[in-house]
């Protein structure tokens, strides 16, 4: 079976720091798949690597059987992988429209996908002509997974979307996941809120010091009730991976 995104023993470093190590994952068109874990564990850095943003020092990575570790940032967009960063990062001196528009090739300058993006995320629309620095910060992180979406991505890589939001924001803007799943794009999800990540992904994998210590069902993970342990990076002791301390 050829996975949409498969990455098989992927390791990388900052330095003397090495982030990931041998980390394999898969990811299957129509799916969302969560990568859940403690601040530092590595998800940022996976998604960086899936991006090109940063190069991986050993294994590979494939998008659709093909191999796209040696590919710029720029030809992994153009195939259809689209990436919402950690921070946001809209630009705050466009209009909420501009900062969608900016990220369009279609041949209508993205006023066709920029609808499609408003029903994705309502709020967008009603604030269709301020300027990014004075959206909520809500507002800005819905802007920067709908300029994502302006690509029409086959994989959305999400990078802590909940991050900084209360509570209620953080549900409006997790809960989109499925939205866009549904729309035919797959998703990979890093999330350190393991229980929103899990109640709107269908598979998930545990990370800790760049290591992967579980995969499963997110509805199982969710029906373990040890959502504590798996944040942790514990596996049971009948697990095939290793108990990580």
């Amino acid at each position: 079976m050829t996975h949409l995104l498969d990455i098989q023993n992927l390791a990388a470093s900052y330095g003397q720091i090495q982030a990931l190590r041998g980390v394999s994952l898969t990811v299957d068109a129509g799916e969302a798949v969560a990568l859940v874990g403690a601040n530092g564990a590595g998800k940022s850095t996976l998604m960086k690597c899936i991006m090109g943003m940063l190069a991986g020092a050993a294994g590979d990575v494939r998008f659709d059987g093909q191999s796209i570790s040696s590919l710029p940032v720029s030809s992994r967009a153009d195939i259809g992988i689209g990436y919402s960063p950690e921070g946001r990062r809209v630009f705050p001196g466009l209009t909420v429209h501009e900062n969608l528009l900016v990220a369009s090739r279609d041949k209508d300058s993205g006023r066709a996908r920029a609808e499609e993006v408003y029903t994705f995320f309502p709020a967008l629309r009603e604030k269709i002509s301020a300027m990014g620095w004075a959206l909520s910060g809500g507002q800005q992180q819905m802007l920067a997974i709908g300029r994502a979406l302006m690509l029409r991505p086959r994989l959305l890589l999400l990078d802590e979307p909940s991050l900084g939001l209360s509570p209620i924001l953080m549900t409006e803007v997790l809960n989109r996941v499925k939205d866009i799943t549904a729309s035919g794009t797959a998703v990979l999800l890093a999330e350190q809120n393991v229980h929103k990540a899990l109640s709107v992904s269908h598979r998930a994998y545990v990370i800790q010091l760049g290591l992967m210590v579980r995969s499963s069902a997110s509805s199982e993970l969710l029906a373990s009730g040890d959502l504590s342990s798996a944040f942790l990076g514990e596996s049971s002791p009948s697990a095939a991976t290793p108990k990580i301390i």
